[in-house]
Formats: structure tokens, sequence, C-alpha cells
């Protein structure tokens, strides 16, 4: 019989977060496609590492620009309702480029374009998606439903990759995102049997007056140095270790000689290391000091990055990949988990917006690695990547570490 003691086994007989989770599994199933499945589909259309860029560029620049007005609008409507429409969105727009792939009317151009639009809807679902999870669950069940929250990256990122080859090679590439669209039309169907009521705003935004909303929640997140470090940090990873991602169909022509099989593979590592540290935190998240994971885990995923780019790191590149994804999952999570625990539940989707702004860094990013990709070599944008982090990491790592040991 299960011990129901088990901090995870109790998250998921609370049916609300356990509709969040269910949907989650199926939402990240699409976001997989979205992101991998892209970068795949421009890599066929051109041999430009900067074109890579430039798709991942148009997903996260709207992220870059927008998810602040997204906080802003999680803070002032439901965030269920939110999430359901964006949700909904996801699945025409993935379908859309199945259909056009079918056709054979695909082109970089309207690839990017679509990219764009669905960077726009991610603006305003990451803030309300991210907010939602403090309000299912107590303080003390925060660290392990993050966790557990972020095991559905860990297990779609393997079972994506093992279909990946199978599918492109019955199916075409449209098949990937035909089955992607109706895992989002999935997610929609599970969320509307979630309760609206519990994600209702917890206190009215009278003003209309965005940048003074904005200013407040910004001068609340300065007077918090642990969220503002974060956040620097944050912002530096996105343009630099963050990015490195847009890379991975390059490497697997150009480096490797691979194949969408080869392609898959490597994902797949990525996807059972990140498996492996998420069942660790699960079971272990709310005993470890979450600021030393935080700090160490992310200097071991930058040290992996510059191996990774030296002269024999690639060599080594399927025991790097798994270094990388184990220790970057740790990085985020603890992250993540650190931000959700110190914020105040009235600045939390505005706060988190512009934490987000970590994340839509990888638009500057995205188009800086594939620069230096094309200019210079794969090898040198990675090392280049790494060992910018490692800095930032190891300053603002040193000042979190000294004040939370």
């Amino acid at each position: 019989m299960i011990n129901k003691n088990f901090a995870f086994v109790k998250l998921m007989q609370a049916k609300e977060y356990r509709l969040f989770w269910i949907a989650a599994f199926f939402s990240n199933m699409g976001m997989w496609a979205l992101v991998y499945g892209r970068l795949w589909l421009m890599r066929t259309m051109t041999d430009s590492e900067i074109m890579l860029g430039l798709v991942a560029s148009a997903n996260l620049t709207p992220v870059l620009l927008l998810s602040i007005f997204g906080g802003l609008i999680a803070d002032k409507y439901n965030r269920l309702k939110i999430l359901r429409s964006t949700r909904f969105l996801f699945s025409i727009m993935t379908l859309l480029t199945g259909f056009l792939i079918f056709f054979k009317v695909m082109n970089p151009i309207i690839l990017i374009l679509i990219s764009t639009i669905t960077g726009i809807l991610l603006a305003i679902d990451i803030p309300s998606r991210s907010s939602m999870i403090a309000k299912l669950v107590t303080k003390d069940q925060l660290a392990t439903a993050i966790s557990m929250y972020s095991i559905v990256f860990g297990v779609s990122a393997i079972v994506g990759p093992s279909l990946f080859h199978p599918i492109v090679n019955y199916f075409g590439l449209s098949g990937i995102f035909f089955i992607i669209g109706i895992f989002y039309l999935l997610t929609f169907v599970t969320l509307i049997k979630m309760n609206l009521s519990i994600h209702n705003p917890t206190k009215e935004i009278k003003s209309y007056k965005v940048f003074d909303e904005l200013y407040i929640a910004a001068k609340y997140l300065v007077k918090t140095p642990i969220l503002f470090i974060i956040l620097s940090i944050g912002i530096l990873e996105g343009i630099t270790a963050g990015s490195i991602d847009v890379l991975i169909p390059a490497i697997t022509t150009d480096i490797l000689n691979g194949t969408s099989k080869t392609y898959g593979n490597l994902l797949l590592i990525g996807g059972i290391s990140g498996l492996f540290s998420t069942s660790f935190l699960i079971l272990y998240g709310d005993k470890i000091n979450k600021y030393t994971f935080y700090v160490f885990s992310g200097l071991l995923y930058c040290l992996a990055l510059i191996i990774l780019g030296s002269n024999f790191g690639m060599d080594k590149i399927f025991y790097l990949f798994f270094i990388i994804a184990a220790a970057r999952v740790i990085h985020q999570t603890m992250g993540t988990t650190i931000i959700q625990s110190r914020v105040k539940e009235e600045f939390r989707g505005r706060v988190l917006s512009i934490l987000n702004l970590s994340w839509g860094a990888g638009a500057i990013g995205s188009v800086f690695i594939g620069f230096l990709a094309e200019s210079f070599s794969i090898n040198f944008a990675i090392f280049f990547a790494g060992i910018i982090s490692f800095i930032a990491l190891s300053v603002g790592g040193f000042a979190i570490i000294y004040k939370y040991k």
C-alpha cells in the first residue's frame, strides 16, 4: 500500500492540482514540438545557423517585450480563463503549421510569422500559468509541487524524442504538428474541468495605468535582493547558455553528420537526464538547501557547456548532454522555487512576468548564438556561452550563498 505521507502522493490526491498537472503534461508535449520541431523544420529548409536563431527569437521576442503586460493581465483577470484561451489558440496554430507543411506551402518566412504569433500567446500565457501553482498548494508543499510540475517536462522530453524519428519517417514533419495540436486540445479540455473561482484576482487592480502598476511591481522586486539577483543571472544566462538549444539541429547535421534519428537521440538523452533530476527533487526537494543547489547546479551546467565547446568536448557529447540537462533542471527548478516562495500574492503575476525577462532574453541570445556559430564556429559559440554564464553565476552565486547559506 502506498504511504500517504509521501508529499507527492498527497499532492496528486488534490483534484485541482492533479488536473493542473495532467493539463501540463499534455501542454508540454505540445511545447516540446513547438520548440524543437520548428528548429528541425527550419534546418530542413536552410543551412543557416542565424535562421535557426531567428525562428527561436521570433517565438521569444514577444515574451521579452510583452510578458510584463501579460503579468498585469494575470493579476487583473482570472488566470484559468486566460490559460484556457491561450491553450486553445496554441492548438489552432500548431494544426495550421501541420497543414502548411502537408500542402507544401511552408517556408522560413511563414514559420517565423507563426513563431511570432505563438510567442505573443506565450507572453500572455506564462505569467498566468506560473502564478497558478501557489494557489493550488500550501507553502510547505510548494517545492514538491513545482518539482512535480517540472517532471512533465522530463516525461514529455522522453516521449517526444522517442517518437520524433518514427513519426517523421512514416508521416513526415506534418505528422508531428498534427499530433501535438491534438495534445493542446486535450490540455484545453482538462483545464475546462478545473474550478474557475480559485483563480479570481485576490486584489482588484483599479487603475488601467499599466506603467504605474509595473513600476510598483519593479520597486517591490528591487527591494527584494534575492529576486533581483536571480533576475540578473537569468537574463545573462538567457542571452548565452540558455540559448544553446538552437544549435542542436546544427550540431546534429554539421558535427555528428546525423539525421532526425540522431536529433531525437540527443533530445532523448536530455529528457532522461532531466527526469532523473526532477525525480530527485520530488523526493528530496523540501529537504535540501535550495539556495546552495541553485548556485552549484548552475555552475556545473555552465562548466559542462565550456567542456562541450572545447576541442575534445564533442567526442563526449552524449555524456555532456546528460550532465547539462540534469544540472539545468535542478538550477531552474530551484530558482523558480525561491521566487515562488518569496513573492507576495498580489504582486505574483507582475513580478513573475518581469522575472520571465530572463526567459525572453533568449530572443536576443538565439540570434546572438546563431551569429557566433555561423561567423566563427559552433564550438566557439558554446564555449563562449558557457564562460559568460559561469562568470555571472559565480558573482551572483557568491552573494546568494553568503546571505542564505
